[in-house]
């Protein structure tokens, strides 16, 4: 900006200093308050000055400072300090014509570019069209800026006097698009082998049009590379301000694009009427884009939002490989179409093979990663193992999806409704089980013991939603060694992970080692078991549940256990909980109210329940027979 000013004042200072214009023999002599109004016509802002000073002839130095006033108010900053510099600062009077140019022209300069474009290196001349009515600039990058007021169906081209890359900005607020309904779209760079890079927002600049279009604004932009602009639409209004084509083939051709597709790109615009191929091939051969496909401002995937069969998205994805459910999108989308799996499970590098067991009746799905598909129609509750051997080691995404029907409620043995225990290829899990094995109609809720325990190349955070869709009342040994041995995993325990749980009454060993030996685990996420309300301790129910997790740190949660109430029996229902938790800080564990654990259960023993969590900080008030 300052560059361009520069510019533009030496060659104002020239013309005033006498290399044209004649101040004693202009036609008129511009004043300080001619320069004020004048100002404030075209800016809308009013620089302060002395009235009394009104009919003072103006020079060329007090022009300059008021320009860097304006500037001032303008932007936050002067364009610089012209003013005191002798170069352009003369004493001759300012012609009138000079001022209206002057101010004309850095008009044109402080219009606050929204949308930025980088051109290739080799560009000489640069083209696009404009099919809408509104008040524009176009700084084409080498100090030429373009002024568009109203310019319908038109196309610009610039020609430059040297091949280089250059910068264009383009400013402005468009009040209608789609010009007499030719379904064109409101900017375009369709075809343009010049385009290098964008940024910024076209949003702000059609925020205020109807009929806003993007179909193929940048289609076959083959050198277009980088990521596409968090903004880029936005705030275009939303649902009735939706045309038809709005988006179609926006980006079609444009493999140079690479990382992920902003979440809420096109906004929060879900409309119960058809808006014909509104995301026909949008994203058509874009085979650079990775991470998820777009979505919804609150992350919900577009084709689930619009419906898997919706037509106006025809191919909207068609070649875009790289998208991380590219395997899932629905085939009319462009996608494959496959059955996208409710739980993941990424193996080791090494993986040969991979085994597990369900002993859950119902019909699931295996994904095997390789492009192997296994289809199970289970309809007995006996623990099975399901195994697949790969044509080479090598890391494989493995995905589970299907509906649970029955548990096996056996006591002895008692079986995991799904269980990968002891299987050391399993390298990450995210996901949901509970969509799978989730709560029946009757309540009859499923087991999860020793699920991954002993996983110990198992690593990453516990999903938050892992167990999400299993409610009510836990089943005896419910959660029993779930993770035990996993000192791969890190982070926080989602304080959510067990949310849905309600009361736990009479059963037993409900939470017993569930966390044992996670050592890399660094804190509890709020009170964990807040929900279990008005419910009575059955033997063992938290019985060595953080044992051994010596990475933990900060404070035991207000109200970890909820609001639990003492059973006829007490036996072990705390002993180890917090064995060898010496990270642990603050209180020992509380009621919801604030009171101590051991001052609630008076009489109740917790045998080594805080032994080795010596951080605590009344450790020395914590009764023997609880520690």
């Amino acid at each position: 900006m300052r560059k361009l000013f520069a510019g533009l004042l030496i060659g104002i200072g020239l013309l005033f200093a006498g290399a044209n214009i004649n101040p004693a023999q202009s036609a008129q002599v511009a004043n300080v308050e001619y320069i004020h109004l004048l100002i404030k016509q075209e800016w809308g802002i009013e620089v302060p000055y002395y009235p009394e000073n009104a009919k003072l002839v103006a020079n060329m130095e007090y022009l300059l400072m008021v320009v860097d006033r304006a500037n001032l108010m303008l932007n936050g900053e002067a364009t610089s300090s012209y003013a005191s510099d002798p170069v352009y600062a003369t004493k001759q009077a300012v012609d009138t014509i000079a001022v209206n140019q002057a101010v004309e022209t850095l008009i044109k300069k402080q219009i606050k570019p929204e949308f930025y474009i980088t051109t290739t290196p080799d560009n000489s001349s640069f083209s696009f069209t404009m099919s809408a009515y509104g008040s524009f600039s176009v700084d084409w990058g080498d100090g030429d800026v373009e002024m568009l007021s109203n310019p319908g169906r038109k196309t610009y081209t610039h020609t430059y006097s040297s091949a280089k890359e250059y910068t264009i900005r383009i400013a402005g607020s468009a009040t209608l698009c789609d010009i007499e309904g030719y379904g064109d779209a409101c900017i375009s760079f369709a075809n343009n082998k010049n385009i290098a890079g964008i940024s910024g927002s076209l949003g702000a600049i059609f925020k205020d049009a109807q009929r806003v279009l993007f179909n193929r604004t940048f289609i076959n932009c083959t050198n277009l590379k980088g990521s596409i602009p968090e903004d880029l639409f936005k705030p275009t209004k939303h649902i009735d301000n939706y045309y038809w084509k709005t988006y179609q083939s926006t980006f079609s051709g444009c493999s140079g694009l690479t990382g992920e597709i902003p979440l809420g790109l096109f906004g929060d615009i879900v409309s119960s009427s058809s808006m014909s191929d509104m995301f026909y091939q949008t994203f058509y051969n874009c085979s650079g884009l990775t991470g998820p496909s777009a979505r919804m401002p609150d992350g919900t995937y577009l084709y689930d939002a619009y419906g898997r069969d919706y037509t106006d998205g025809r191919d909207m994805y068609y070649g875009a490989t790289g998208l991380e459910d590219y395997p899932y999108i629905p085939q009319i989308w462009g996608g494959l179409g496959q059955i996208k799996p409710d739980f993941l499970i990424t193996t080791t590098p090494d993986t040969s093979s991979f085994s597990f067991k369900i002993s859950a009746a119902g019909d699931f799905t295996i994904d095997w990663g390789d492009g192997d598909v296994e289809t199970i129609n289970k309809t007995n509750t006996t623990n099975t193992t399901y195994s697949h051997t790969y044509d080479k080691a090598g890391e494989y995404k493995i995905g589970i999806s299907g509906e649970a029907t029955a548990y096996n409620t056996e006591m002895f043995p008692m079986y995991a409704a799904i269980s990968f225990s002891g299987n050391t290829n399993t390298a990450g899990i995210s996901g949901s089980l509970g969509a799978i094995f989730g709560t029946l109609a009757d309540g009859t809720n499923p087991r999860f013991i020793n699920t991954f325990s002993s996983n110990s190349n198992l690593t990453g955070e516990i999903p938050a939603d892992l167990f999400a869709g299993i409610s009510g009342a836990p089943a005896t040994y419910m959660f029993s060694g779930t993770f035990e041995g996993c000192s791969g995993l890190t982070g926080e325990i989602p304080a959510d992970l067990f949310a849905e749980l309600s009361s736990i009454t009479t059963t037993v060993y409900c939470f017993y080692e569930t966390f044992k030996g996670c050592s890399g685990l660094s804190s509890i996420g709020g009170p964990l078991f807040e929900n279990l309300a008005n419910s009575s301790l059955g033997q063992s129910q938290f019985e060595g549940t953080f044992a051994d997790c010596s990475g933990l740190k900060g404070e035991i949660p207000l109200g970890l256990f909820g609001n639990i109430h003492q059973s006829f029996s007490l036996v072990s229902a705390f002993s180890r909980t917090f064995y060898n938790c010496s990270g642990l800080t603050g209180p020992s564990a509380r009621m919801p109210d604030g009171t101590y654990l051991y001052d609630f259960f008076t009489g109740a023993t917790a045998s080594g329940m805080y032994r080795g969590a010596t951080g605590l900080s009344d450790y020395d008030s914590i009764p023997d027979s609880w520690k």
